[in-house]
């Protein structure tokens, strides 16, 4: 019973969060300006990658690093940037293939902040296939790489952006995978063939991190805890990640996005049915 009261709140949170709830970019506008009020200086991963190759972390100075993921909904995710804008800050955004808007990267990099990829050929793959066993889908990196090589390149040809860092996405197949996207850029070589110097979890960036933090659905909002706190806290390198989802209801968007998911769970169980 209470299994079941259980998943029927979290079905109440999602409609919520999705239809309902008040937008929060106010809010958005007010915690940046406490970042700001804190003495903190804003990077893009890019902006504090470079200082950390440079040797340039000063003890004198906070950092806080302002990562975007645009999973969804690009018109938010434009609000999001304009209050960053008349904020003087700059930060990251990475776009899935499904959410590019050439017009608003190409803004995002002529104003000085980070517009790159967020990727996820590892997952799109497996999916198309019917793969459901991560040896399997190890297998066929050759192919997934393949399939990322086009895909940034193409974006940057589209751009005209370098994208020197990329993230990756993390979608509901790498969990039932058990495996990320990342493996994706385990090969240096490979690395080095595309010119990419990062990708936003790599070790040699997270461990200048010392205090980590995102935003989350209703009512948590914010996970592990909020980032507030570690302002408070006056943390030395503190890391945000946001989703456009999370600060505005888009309303026919989400919708959009919560049908499609049901009919990709819905082919992929075919697609395996058949295949077994």
């Amino acid at each position: 019973m209470k299994f079941g009261i259980d998943k029927l709140k979290v079905l109440a949170y999602r409609i919520y969060s999705d239809f309902i709830r008040p937008s929060r970019l106010n809010e958005w506008h007010l915690f940046l300006q406490t970042v700001l009020d804190n003495g903190y200086e804003i990077h893009s991963v890019a902006s504090f990658w470079d200082v950390l190759n440079s040797n340039q972390l000063s003890e004198k100075k906070k950092y806080f690093i302002l990562r975007h993921d645009i999973d969804t909904d690009t018109s938010t995710a434009r609000k999001m940037w304009e209050i960053e804008k008349q904020l003087q800050v700059t930060s990251s955004h990475y776009f899935r293939l499904s959410t590019i808007d050439i017009s608003l990267m190409q803004e995002i990099d002529n104003y000085g902040g980070e517009a790159s990829y967020h990727f996820e050929e590892l997952a799109t793959y497996a999916k198309t296939i019917g793969i459901t066993d991560k040896e399997e889908v190890l297998g066929h990196l050759d192919i997934i790489r393949a399939m990322f090589k086009k895909n940034l390149e193409a974006l940057r040809e589209q751009t005209g952006i370098p994208m020197r860092t990329v993230a990756s996405h993390g979608d509901w197949m790498n969990r039932q995978l058990g495996v990320t996207n990342c493996v994706i850029l385990d090969d240096k070589n490979f690395r080095k063939e595309l010119r990419l110097e990062l990708e936003v979890y790599d070790p040699e960036f997270m461990n200048a991190v010392t205090s980590r933090h995102a935003d989350a659905p209703y009512p948590v909002f914010w996970n592990p805890n909020n980032p507030l706190n570690a302002i408070q806290n006056q943390e030395k390198v503190i890391y945000l990640l946001v989703h456009p989802r999370q600060w505005r209801a888009n309303i026919l968007v989400n919708l959009i996005d919560n049908l499609y998911r049901v009919w990709e769970g819905v082919i992929f169980f075919f697609k395996t049915y058949w295949k077994n």
